[in-house]
């Protein structure tokens, strides 16, 4: 059982703040075609121009998310946390802009020689088991530039290529195409996620986007990211009120475009360091926002909420302050929204999640294959085994388990043995595990084998963008 945020009476006046935002206050949306249809779906104006809400709508919502999202029946079994040993694997990829590079010590913008070079990597790691577009480019014109690196990994790996989250609402078709051809159900790779402008505001090219989705009934995940003391209010209260009101009229507005489109609600906050003027995502105020949405969409709207961001943190570089504050986050939302399990989001992502470090990637593997060991079930020996052991041991060796005849056959049965954080009789610096770090990631690319999907796939993806570049420049 998670712990509460609030309790069952604030989180009941939360509700009804809530209502009041999306009466009261309402959405401004910048989509003529979307407003129109809001109005026509029951919506009113106000005379600042905003779309409010009615209460038929948000019980409608409500309904909706309790039958996409039932809850689990009393008296359910709990689920089997321990599992056998295992070598941990993870997908790669989060669309970032900047690539951290190493050697110069910054981030610097997306290339397509730092794209090649972060798909060779994940495609010789063995651990990485899918990719997802990693990193944004600045060399390409922005109606082209996912379709085009999609072409560049297709011909770089045959890992499963992930869905993608369309930037440029006029390229969904073509992703869509693209998706068709790597194998995907197109509404599963034209992305989900309809970020909101905080506050209470969707855009246009939001909107625009999430049309264009329609015609794939693709899933409509609505994402605020209020700014505590920034673009929301200063205190946990105010923000998950926001938030909240965020998500209830972003879903209304999902399944008014779209009837038949599944509907999740996504909550990333960040704040403004009052100190600094920085925004951060990672401290416990920003956990503590994330939770208190998840826990009142489950309270008194319906539920369906994930917290996403968790792995975003606010490290500009790659090192220890970004292992620490990912630890933060996840200790964070196990004790309010994974029922006490320690999930740690680590994808190699820093700086509040605009820049990619393979180096950073390859500490959070290390940390999470950690976590992952504690969950391994151990090794259990027949009856008896155990005691006649330490019989013999204690009684004829001496007590000296070392030497014995099992522990030479058996110490690698249960050992994690770690890579970069280890047991050594000097503890190294920083900068040594870093290095190592970034010596791995070159060899993983030195160590890279061709590898690309067939020919006639790389073919029928670049017809596409070649009809792409004709249509869209």
């Amino acid at each position: 059982m998670n712990t509460a945020v609030f309790n069952d009476s604030e989180f009941e006046q939360m509700a009804g703040d809530v209502r009041r935002v999306l009466f009261d206050v309402g959405y401004a949306v910048d989509h003529a075609a979307v407003r129109d249809a809001a109005l026509k779906a029951g919506c009113r104006e106000s005379t600042a121009g905003r779309m409010l809400f009615c209460e038929e709508q948000v019980a409608e919502l409500r309904a909706r998310l309790l039958r996409q999202y039932p809850p689990p029946a009393p008296g359910q079994p709990e689920p089997d946390r321990m599992h056998v040993r295992r070598e941990l694997r993870s997908g790669f990829g989060n669309i970032t802009p900047k690539y951290y590079d190493y050697a110069l010590g910054q981030a610097v913008g997306g290339s397509l020689a730092a794209l090649t070079d972060i798909v060779k990597f994940a495609h010789a790691e063995t651990r990485v088991s899918g990719i997802t577009l990693p990193l944004s480019r600045q060399d390409v014109p922005p109606a082209l530039e996912q379709l085009d690196s999609l072409v560049v990994m297709a011909k770089l790996t045959n890992k499963p290529l992930g869905g993608v989250d369309v930037t440029v609402p006029e390229t969904v078709p073509f992703v869509a195409e693209m998706g068709a051809v790597l194998g995907h159900q197109p509404r599963h790779f034209v992305g989900s996620c309809n970020c909101i402008n905080p506050p209470l505001r969707l855009e246009q090219r939001t909107a625009e986007t999430m049309i264009q989705r329609r015609r794939y009934h693709a899933q409509s995940m609505i994402t605020p990211m209020p700014c505590i003391g920034g673009s929301g209010p200063v205190d946990i209260y105010g923000s998950v009120v926001l938030g909240t009101a965020e998500i209830v009229g972003g879903l209304i507005l999902s399944f008014i475009i779209d009837p038949d489109a599944p509907l999740l609600g996504y909550i990333a906050c960040n704040q403004v360091d009052m100190l600094t003027g920085n925004g951060t995502s990672c401290t416990p105020q920003t956990v503590r926002v994330d939770a208190g949405v998840y826990q009142l969409m489950a309270h008194a709207f319906g539920g369906g909420t994930r917290v996403g961001g968790q792995s975003y943190i606010n490290a500009r570089r790659p090192g220890l302050q970004a292992v620490y504050e990912r630890y933060l986050k996840a200790v964070g939302y196990a004790a309010y929204v994974h029922d006490h399990v320690v999930y740690y989001a680590g994808n190699g992502c820093i700086e509040n999640g605009s820049t990619i470090s393979p180096e950073q990637l390859l500490l959070d593997m290390e940390a999470l294959a950690g976590l992952d060991a504690l969950g391994t079930r151990p090794v259990v020996p027949p009856a008896g085994d155990a005691a006649e052991r330490i019989r013999a041991t204690v009684l004829s060796g001496g007590g000296n388990f070392l030497e014995t005849e099992h522990t030479l056959e058996h110490f690698r049965d249960e050992r994690w043995e770690a890579s970069f954080f280890r047991a050594d009789t000097r503890t190294r610096t920083e900068r040594e595990i870093l290095d190592q770090c970034h010596a791995q990631y070159r060899q993983r690319v030195a160590d890279y084998t061709p590898a690309s999907y067939p020919a006639d796939t790389v073919r029928e993806l670049e017809s596409i963008l070649a009809r792409a570049r004709r249509a869209l420049l």
